[in-house]
């Protein structure tokens, strides 16, 4: 019963369009229904001890509290960095970014620069955020619909390149990293060269499309006074400092990353409540965090951790070591899935699978996957949702004219991951 409970919640997520119910909406009532029928008809419940054996709890009420806690790590982490991302857009801070792009420039140019501002903005404030960052860039630089729809689609491409080898660039990544599947160091020295190939090789053949041929003006903004500008430059430099901080905190201290980014949470209000003297700094700032969003992970979080606690993922883990051949193609094809359906529960789900130690090779093939092949269709990743929202990019010319640029880099980062043993010999 709850194994069917949570794939018709799954079907109506992922056609949400189709049967016009909101994804957040179905999959509050997949979580709640999935845990309540657990409790009501007294399902045995397990958990994973160090060891990786299943053990059987006599309470489930235990259970769920325990996963909700897990959860909750990643839930206020979350609400910690998008009320940091809400300051400093609240001072300007990503408009003053946009004075960094006032000149004129080849169409070429242009487009390896924003490419690579996608890559790297989207490793400090996450890729969704990075990208509505930028197309708000392009709809004041890029005038014709056109174009810009080129631009954005290698946009999709390079932040989801740039979020998947940083622990704070992309949810899945994020999970993988607050559940102690990859540390740091190791995500960066693994997964940073792949995302680079992914994000060049697909900046590269878009280059050659007729379309990016001639000149573009750049022109400053002029929307802000001086002293907005410098706020907004101060405030910007600060909060991505702030951000970089909690992996350091992790690594050097030891502080779980929920405990470091409401730490930079806790500066960054300090710092613009006492140097701009703001009053009303919690009102502005709480208003405009995505509350859909946190429902959504938090209730796919509980959702598949019903499934955990029945046994179901690990008789599924059981069933993919017989069956697939090496644990190589099973994330390539985890890859190519994370572009039809949402890659948070597919990636949740992986993690509760699969027992394989900290830092081992699947954990790095997993977060590379995830993000890099969301980006071969447009619904596949948030970045990719947030951009069709936006700015009514129609799904099969996307499909037309930017997948296959997508799934050549996707094809040659995912190269360089099997191959990179050998390099390190």
């Amino acid at each position: 019963m709850v194994i069917l409970i949570f794939i018709l919640g799954y079907l109506l997520i992922t056609l949400e369009d189709f049967f016009s119910v909101n994804k957040v909406i179905s999959s509050i009532l997949m979580a709640t229904i999935c845990w309540s029928l657990i409790l009501f008809l007294n399902i045995p419940v397990y958990e994973y001890e160090l060891d990786q054996q299943l053990i059987l709890r006599k309470n489930p009420k235990y259970l769920l509290l325990l996963h909700l806690g897990k959860a909750s790590e990643i839930i206020f982490f979350i609400v910690g960095s998008m009320s940091i991302i809400s300051i400093i857009e609240k001072y300007s801070g990503f408009e003053a970014l946009k004075e960094l792009f006032s000149t004129k420039k080849t169409k070429r140019e242009f487009l390896w620069i924003i490419s690579i501002a996608s890559f790297l903005l989207s490793a400090i404030i996450d890729n969704i955020t990075a990208t509505m960052v930028i197309i708000s860039l392009l709809r004041k630089i890029v005038i014709s619909y056109k174009d810009r729809l080129y631009y954005l689609g290698l946009v999709i491409i390079s932040a989801n390149a740039g979020g998947v080898w940083s622990p704070i660039g992309d949810i899945t990544t994020t999970m993988l990293w607050i559940s102690n599947k990859v540390t740091t160091i190791y995500l960066i020295k693994k997964i940073f060269i792949p995302s680079v190939l992914c994000m060049v090789i697909s900046t590269l053949i878009a280059s050659y499309i007729p379309i990016f041929n001639g000149y573009i003006q750049i022109n400053k903004n002029g929307n802000l006074s001086k002293d907005s500008l410098k706020r907004g430059f101060f405030m910007l430099k600060i909060g991505l400092f702030l951000i970089l901080l909690v992996p350091i905190f992790k690594t050097i201290i030891g502080i779980p990353p929920y405990m470091g980014m409401m730490f930079s949470l806790g500066i960054m209000l300090f710092i613009a409540s006492k140097k701009y003297k703001s009053k009303s700094i919690f009102d502005d700032i709480f208003k405009k965090i995505d509350i859909s969003s946190i429902l959504f992970f938090l209730s796919i979080l509980l959702s598949v951790s019903a499934l955990e606690a029945i046994g179901k993922l690990d008789h599924l883990s059981h069933w993919i070591h017989e069956t697939v051949y090496t644990w190589k193609i099973t994330t390539f094809l985890l890859g190519l899935i994370s572009s039809i359906i949402d890659n948070v529960p597919l990636v949740a789900a992986t993690i509760a699978m699969f027992s394989y130690p900290i830092n081992h090779d699947l954990w790095h093939f997993i977060a590379y996957v995830s993000g890099t092949g969301g980006s071969i269709l447009l619904i596949g990743s948030a970045a990719g949702v947030a951009t069709m929202s936006m700015e009514k990019i129609d799904f099969f010319w996307y499909l037309k004219k930017i997948s296959w640029i997508a799934l050549i880099g996707y094809i040659f980062g995912f190269i360089y991951l099997l191959i990179d043993p050998f390099f390190s010999l």
